[in-house]
């Protein structure tokens, strides 16, 4: 049986009996409630009316609501401060701002299809699918959306729609009364007592506040008024919202749903401070907004809101109605009033990319918050919601890639337009850079803290390491992989730090596992500072030993932790200079604990080698305790310009690690260029100690500065200097704004910091040139009022 399928773009080309003839559903779905929302304007939108008749009777079986309406995603995310976002919008006004086709009804909950003839469903859904499409392609909509689909109906909606490309999404749960009650008093008398108290007292507002109240069925001049109050709400509400009423809204209202609509409206010596707007509908009576006056000195005690919602139910009674709607969300006074929490489901496609559906769908799932409701009614949300989230899934529980499918964060930024990890630079990192557009960028952003990166003579030694030996090694340096350089550097190594041995591993990152995960096995302790590098959590994880904690460079709190543990075999583990936030830890009084307590322990100098000390050797060099120290780890990576890092200490200790750290054994060795740039790196270290006095004044120098703008940026004596936001969204976006305005820094984020210190972590160099070190403050200057606390 064909369908035959009528598109129209107003309801005034569409007769009243024509569009209600045998349909009984919403009243939203009502010609004139469909009509005077579009004749309000409200939030532009562009409107289709759908009717489909069959082809052999002309009968018209379904009918179907759609609008096109920009929605700001933004709102959704409860994560991004409201500060936060207006700064984001500043800069990318479309940021997670979407053209989206709805199925549904704009200013209610409800459904925006309705069929006479529900065993037609699927062909409809097609249908309906295929015209939406139409309509996208037209309008150069982004994403189409059919809302509010009720538990009873999910199964069917979801088998003619997820192998359209739809992907299912648990959406607001809807508040609603049942009413079988002939009086308001008969519904009070039903509660219990305590909650019978709360809605009898928030009725005595004339006797304990001087509030009036009356029920208005014309009320049109009250828009400016009714406009006003609602705004009030809508500004103060920190959540989803979408719906921009005003004026003409209230008006068209009033005007075109004369005895299917009211106000509650509450006055305070005259003047209007609260409201309820309501519609009466054939079956139903529906709570549509409220408004409030805020700065009311009764506002919180009063509870107006508690009061409008009894008395509409009371109108409800009073009007004969079966069933009340209450709507979405501040669901804890609709449960007071004995309110059931139904759930519902949307269903949401992307046009054209099934990873944006992909990815909008889990989004919203993350942020639509499912009320608390207790008993079956609770039960039924949880389970509705796990179901349309195994839904969500195309891969299933036995599949390894499940959990690829559902991450979204990364793709949801990329959607969002603020994506901008792995940028790529097209020149050697030195005071500014060039990126793949030409234009230079100062770089505040790089571990090349010494800028030998390209030095001569470093350039120069990998040059001719390279001519001598090649470009790798090709094996293991415990088999055919070991060159006579590889050790002559962990000889230098060793003596630069005063140790009498050292072991060289192909990345830092693989040192710190290869050590830690070497000495440390089931039964023994390690002791972490809080904010420890990842890969020293990670080696630790490797070992199979306990770990505990201890708060950052909290001496206080170390030395709880190793009274507990006094009897135990143990490690202290602890970066010297902590990579997010340039601290510098208390490694003399941690020695003394590690001696006090029979522990050994181990410090990761990464960020303070050629940095800090009289000769570059760090933090233990700087306290004096590099002798106390068991074993130091460096990286190639920051000061040493290369690739790769070592562990000193014991000669015996080193031999232990060289044939049991599965990272050394089973890696190949550092290729000569490599080696021979560590080399060579280490001497201009002992040779040029200028180089660090100028680093660490620049870093001071930009610290202060920043400081002074207002900003957060906390400066420790490292060349890190973290510059605090309060938001990853926020840092991600404004660093594509720094990048576009000629300044690279690192945004940073969870894991590697907590939420609230998320930001910037800019970082120097001694080669910085000055004139570019002012420019980026001068930026910095130009994002303050946005960024600066």
């Amino acid at each position: 049986m064909e369908l035959i399928l009528n598109r129209s773009h107003s309801l005034s080309s569409v007769p009243r009996e024509e569009w209600d003839s045998g349909f009984k559903g919403n009243s939203g779905m009502r010609h004139d409630v469909l009509k005077m929302v579009e004749d309000s304007g409200i939030n532009a939108l562009e409107n289709f009316y759908l009717t489909f008749q069959d082809a052999s009777t002309g009968e018209t079986i379904a009918r179907a609501n759609l609008y096109k309406v920009e929605m700001d995603f933004s709102t959704m995310d409860k994560k991004i401060p409201l500060e936060a976002r207006a700064a984001i919008k500043e800069w990318y006004p479309q940021f997670m701002s979407f053209q989206l086709l709805e199925c549904g009804l704009f200013t209610m909950v409800g459904e925006g299809l309705e069929l006479r003839e529900p065993r037609r469903l699927q062909q409809v859904l097609k249908r309906l699918v295929s015209e939406m499409e139409s309509i996208c392609q037209e309008r150069g909509i982004d994403f189409f959306l059919i809302r509010d689909v009720p538990t009873g109906k999910y199964q069917h909606f979801s088998q003619a729609l997820i192998p359209l490309g739809f992907r299912p999404v648990p959406g607001f749960a809807n508040a609603a009364i049942d009413i079988h009650w002939s009086s308001l008093d008969e519904y009070l008398a039903s509660l219990n007592s305590k909650d019978r108290y709360k809605l009898k007292t928030s009725l005595q507002f004339k006797e304990r506040y001087q509030i009036e109240c009356e029920v208005l069925g014309d009320y049109a001049e009250l828009s400016p008024v009714l406009t006003k109050l609602w705004r009030n709400v809508n500004q103060a509400a920190g959540e989803y919202n979408r719906e921009q009423l005003d004026e003409r809204f209230f008006n068209e209202c009033a005007q075109s749903l004369k005895g299917r609509s009211e106000i509650i409206l509450f006055k305070h010596q005259g003047n209007p401070i609260a409201f309820m707007i309501n519609i009466i509908g054939d079956d139903d009576y529906i709570m549509l907004d409220w408004g409030v006056d805020y700065e009311f000195e009764h506002y919180r005690t009063a509870n107006l809101y508690r009061a409008a919602s009894v008395l509409s139910l009371d109108s409800a009674i009073q009007h004969g109605k079966k069933r009340m709607e209450l709507g979405i969300t501040n669901y804890t006074p609709k449960l007071l009033l004995g309110a059931r929490v139904q759930p519902l489901a949307y269903f949401i496609r992307h046009a054209h990319d099934p990873e944006a559906t992909n990815t909008l769908a889990r989004l919203m799932a993350a942020n639509i918050e499912q009320p608390e409701v207790p008993g079956e009614d609770g039960a039924e949300l949880v389970r509705f919601e796990q179901r349309i989230r195994r839904d969500q899934d195309e891969l299933g529980d036995h599949d390894i890639f499940q959990k690829v499918e559902r991450q979204h964060k990364f793709t949801a930024l990329k959607l969002a337009g603020i994506y901008g990890l792995y940028p790529e630079f097209k020149t050697a990192q030195r005071s500014s850079i060039q990126f793949d557009d030409q234009h230079q960028v100062v770089l505040i952003g790089t571990n090349s803290y010494l800028g030998l990166a390209t030095h001569p003579s470093v350039v120069e030694a990998a040059r001719r390491a390279i001519d001598l030996y090649g470009t790798g090694c090709s094996g293991s340096p415990l088999l055919n992989g070991t060159l006579d350089i590889h050790k002559r550097l962990e000889s230098e190594l060793a003596h630069f730090v005063g140790k009498e041995a050292a072991v060289l591993c192909s990345t830092g990152y693989q040192a710190n596992l290869t050590a830690i995960s070497a000495l440390c096995a089931h039964d023994d302790l390690i002791i972490m500072d809080a904010r420890n590098h990842r890969s020293l959590f990670d080696g630790a994880k490797l070992s199979g030993a306990d770990v505990t904690l201890y708060r950052h460079a909290d001496m206080a709190h170390l030395r709880r932790v190793l009274e507990r543990n006094a009897s135990r075999r143990k490690l202290i583990v602890t970066d010297s200079v902590f990579s997010m936030e340039g601290t510098i830890a208390p490694v003399d009084a941690i020695c003394d604990l590690a001696a006090e307590f029979g522990a050994r322990l181990y410090v990761d100098e990464s960020h303070a080698l050629g940095v800090l000390g009289p000769g570059g050797r760090g933090v233990c060099e700087t306290l004096g305790v590099l002798d106390r120290v068991d074993l130091v780890m460096g990286t190639f990576s920051k000061s040493l310009a290369a690739l790769g890092g070592f562990i000193a200490g014991s000669r015996k200790v080193i031999d232990f690690i060289k044939h049991n750290g599965s990272g050394h054994i089973f890696s190949a060795s550092l290729p000569p260029p490599v080696v021979e740039t560590v080399r060579a790196a280490l001497r201009v270290i002992q040779d040029e100690p200028e180089r660090r006095a100028d680093l660490l004044r620049k870093a001071a120098y930009m610290a202060e500065g920043l400081r002074d703008m207002g900003y957060q940026a906390e400066y420790h004596g490292a060349p890190i200097v973290p510059v605090v936001l309060g938001n990853y969204t926020l840092a991600l976006a404004a660093y594509k704004r720094f990048m576009h305005a000629g300044v690279y820094v690192n945004p940073v984020g969870p894991p590697a910091v907590p939420d609230e210190r998320s930001g910037f972590r800019t970082s120097y160099m001694a080669n910085h040139e000055w004139a570019d070190l002012e420019r980026a403050l001068g930026v910095f200057k130009s994002f303050r009022d946005r960024l600066a606390h």
